[in-house]
């Protein structure tokens, strides 16, 4: 919870926005940090409910993965997001239908003509596959490449460790910010011209919904707290910190970036 308030700080001082992709199973141990990455004005969407390949899924277990976690978010913020992406960028014509069927439009980051995935690797970093500074180095040669391309293409990022989140604000969010070219760094919704009605089923904010579901959500944290403060549990810290050891990443962070004109999106 702690490494994804960073983020939001970060973002929030740079004036920036993102799209957060989310884990439902998170959602529910952690329904506040939900609530203020929406109540910033970031975009949610769907990363299935507990990060499994998909196209390792049954039918059913997919519609499962992705419907739980929509329903997840609608219950946390009173709006059902319309697009979705596949843990590990795992995905077939069978889980796209299946997906599209529901509603979802599933991401992926960029891959091109020749090859070049834009994969930075920094999820390799927190288990000493790769080092620091070859993940940037692998953002650099992205950026590159990036300048070849006349439209917006995505760079996959998590923030799910310090360590990648450490990187994202310190380096590499930096670099695309002073690259020249200049980026412009948005959301995926903004940088494809999508309506913010369109990214949610709902065709309005909620925020009467939302300004009511904080508050209660306030006071259950209230409550947490000064139960574990009695030592009668582990309180919601434990709790919190054993849940970020259960699934592959709470969110993720590719990049919709392009030359110019055209977006840099922030997709977490």
């Amino acid at each position: 919870m702690v490494v994804c308030r960073t983020l939001l700080n970060f973002l929030d001082e740079k004036e920036l926005k993102a799209t957060f992709f989310v884990v439902g199973s998170r959602v529910i141990e952690r329904p506040q940090v939900l609530v203020e990455e929406y109540m910033q004005g970031h975009e949610i969407s769907v990363h299935t409910w507990s990060h499994h390949a998909l196209t390792s899924l049954t039918n059913e277990q997919i519609v499962a993965e992705l419907g739980w976690t929509r329903e997840a978010i609608k219950t946390v913020l009173g709006v059902t997001p319309t697009t979705m992406r596949p843990p590990f960028g795992d995905i077939d014509d069978r889980v796209r239908a299946i997906s599209l069927a529901m509603g979802l439009t599933p991401i992926i980051w960029t891959s091109t003509p020749s090859g070049i995935k834009f994969d930075t690797n920094d999820w390799r970093v927190a288990g000493g596959q790769f080092t620091g500074p070859e993940s940037f180095q692998s953002f650099e040669e992205i950026l590159g490449n990036a300048t070849t391309l006349n439209n917006g293409f995505i760079v996959l990022e998590h923030d799910l460790f310090e360590i990648t989140v450490d990187m994202a604000i310190g380096y590499t969010l930096n670099a695309a910010m002073t690259h020249e070219p200049p980026f412009t760094l948005e959301p995926i919704g903004v940088c494809n011209k999508i309506p913010t009605t369109d990214m949610y089923q709902e065709t309005t904010t909620n925020k009467t919904y939302l300004a009511a579901r904080q508050k209660a959500l306030s006071n259950v944290n209230s409550t947490t707290s000064t139960g574990s403060s009695s030592g009668s549990g582990s309180g919601s810290g434990g709790v919190n910190k054993s849940g970020a050891m259960q699934s592959f990443a709470m969110v993720s962070l590719p990049v919709l970036s392009a030359v110019a004109a055209a977006g840099f999106a922030l997709l977490i």
